[in-house]
């Protein structure tokens, strides 16, 4: 079901099963590698940002998990606010 209201907060609404649709459809995949390249760009920005240290800790990993909705869309795991059929693929980036 597409939610076209992006202003929406309640994300757990009771849809009648009539309400419901099902669709295919088919991503290029030099978009779907532009879309997770410019994600990636940004995540590793925000990596760049995070000390190296924190008190006697010293970071060497960082994880993160993103989805693929079914429009092609890529947004950090759980953030997205798009009811659709989702993918996810996990990064993990290692200090060198």
């Amino acid at each position: 079901m597409e939610d076209t209201d992006s202003g929406r907060t309640d994300r757990l609404t009771l849809r009648r099963l009539e309400e419901w649709r099902a669709a295919r459809a088919e991503i290029p995949a030099e978009e779907l590698r532009s879309r997770l390249g410019d994600f990636v760009t940004t995540m590793q920005g925000v990596i760049a940002s995070l000390p190296q240290r924190a008190g006697e800790f010293q970071l060497n990993e960082v994880t993160f998990s993103a989805e693929v909705s079914a429009k092609g869309t890529v947004s950090l795991l759980g953030s997205g606010g798009e009811l659709a059929g989702r993918a996810g693929i996990t990064f993990t980036f290692t200090r060198g």
